[in-house]
């Protein structure tokens, strides 16, 4: 996901972890989704250059820029996705999160099924009711439906294709990875709970296994990718700031997810 204002951080992701495999284009392809409904002619003037030198960035013309409206330019950008590439999985990330492309294709050939559904995985979590992320429209549960946190995760073809098929009937709630929870929970779609994902909504710490790490500034970017290049490895120092868990499918969800302090879960 990126916004019209974010060209910084678009270089600094083309010239970070975009270069972490040796693959090319017939194993992985990139997109910079981005809202351009109701933008000034400045700031498409600017798109338009920048889409002419990289040629990635996916223009959604239906979609207005806000959080508001994030789960929508979700959906919209899984259909943008359908339509344009053939591919079998699709990695959704934040701007802010550090992806080891390499690690993440090796992975998916041990992984890989039709109807995936992988990252970290959330069954507990309440509905907000005030602040940046109210939800004034749940009624589902008192719960959120499980869902797989919005730092990055992966869904497969026939997933994507199903959200893009019934885009018309789909309930948009403010947040983007719970929505997403919400359209796939009736499908049989294959849940894959995967600590490596360190997707929260604040870093869980550095993990040699991390296959992403969420909220990393333009310059923790660079620092990783340095560390990479020159180690092999994505920490300089590992370190856990706060516990992981692992999923535990046994119980309601409501139970899922207990957090173990000393674990060497990542």
């Amino acid at each position: 996901m990126s916004s019209p204002s974010d060209s910084d951080i678009r270089d600094t992701i083309r010239n970070t972890w975009l270069k972490l495999s040796a693959k090319g284009p017939s194993h992985f392809r990139w997109i910079f989704p981005i809202g351009t409904s109701k933008l000034d002619e400045t700031t498409m003037s600017g798109l338009r250059m920048e889409q002419t030198q990289f040629e990635d960035l996916a223009f959604l013309s239906n979609i207005t820029e806000s959080y508001d409206n994030l789960a929508r330019k979700t959906a919209q950008t899984v259909y943008y996705s359908t339509q344009n590439f053939d591919f079998q999985f699709l990695l959704k990330v934040d701007s802010d999160s550090f992806v080891r492309v390499g690690a993440i294709l090796k992975s998916l050939r041990d992984i890989a099924n039709p109807r995936l559904y992988w990252g970290f995985l959330d069954g507990r979590a309440k509905p907000f009711r005030t602040g940046k992320w109210k939800e004034i429209d749940w009624m589902l549960c008192d719960r959120y439906l499980p869902y797989q946190l919005g730092g990055g995760y992966v869904i497969s073809h026939e997933l994507a294709s199903f959200v893009a098929n019934n885009l018309q009937y789909l309930k948009y709630y403010i947040s983007e990875d719970v929505s997403l929870g919400v359209w796939l929970a009736g499908t049989n779609a294959k849940y894959v709970h995967d600590p490596r994902f360190d997707t929260e909504y604040q870093s869980r710490g550095c993990n040699n296994e991390y296959l992403i790490t969420h909220k990393k500034s333009p310059q923790q970017m660079k620092a990783l990718f340095a560390n990479m290049q020159q180690t092999g490895k994505l920490c300089f120092k590992e370190f856990q700031g706060r516990p992981s868990y692992v999923y535990d499918f046994s119980v309601p969800p409501s139970q899922c997810c207990t957090r173990r302090n000393n674990s060497v879960i990542p």
